[in-house]
């Protein structure tokens, strides 16, 4: 298995890309750009149902989500360049020995991956429903601002060990 992974991540036309001297900051601009619209979108609906700026209808709300959904996939693709092309600064790396050694970029992915689980309970527990008929002064159900609250300390999570990542190499 891990002679298949070594493989399978082991893009040199990335590296190459990535070993230009203008791709890989301008990839951390794309991420950090990405990482705004993510948390700035999330980030004001989650305290929304926390129960700042109660005078906001969700409604309004909801149109920055699709902004935080392109944020998001920005940073995917910028992660993956840079999870990929990391042979371009550490020759002697490949992504697969990246990925076992640094242990903050494993926190950082499971941290994706409960910020991900944590919004799937939020759609299918019906909390997303009872927040989408919230108006301007209504509070949001305890479990809804559970969700927030945990959504909110994961991506922030998410950004802190992703700072951590080069310490861990």
């Amino acid at each position: 298995m891990e002679t298949f992974l070594r493989q399978w991540l082991d893009w040199p036309s990335i590296v190459e890309f990535m070993s230009l001297p203008w791709a890989w900051p301008l990839s951390e601009t794309f991420h950090y750009f990405g990482l705004c619209l993510l948390l700035g979108a999330i980030g004001m609906f989650d305290l929304r149902v926390l129960g700042f700026a109660k005078g906001l209808p969700m409604s309004k709300l909801k149109h920055v989500i699709p902004w935080g959904v392109f944020g998001f996939i920005l940073c995917v693709i910028t992660g993956m360049l840079f999870v990929l092309g990391f042979a371009a600064n550490l020759p002697d790396d490949n992504a697969y020995d990246v990925i076992v050694r640094d242990g903050f970029l494993q926190l950082k992915l499971i941290a994706i991956l409960l910020a991900g689980l944590n919004l799937g309970a939020f759609y299918l527990t019906g909390a997303a429903r009872a927040v989408d008929q919230l108006g301007p002064n209504d509070e949001a159900p305890a479990k809804a601002k559970i969700m927030a609250g945990a959504s909110l300390v994961l991506w922030t999570s998410v950004i802190a060990l992703g700072r951590m990542i080069p310490e861990g190499l």
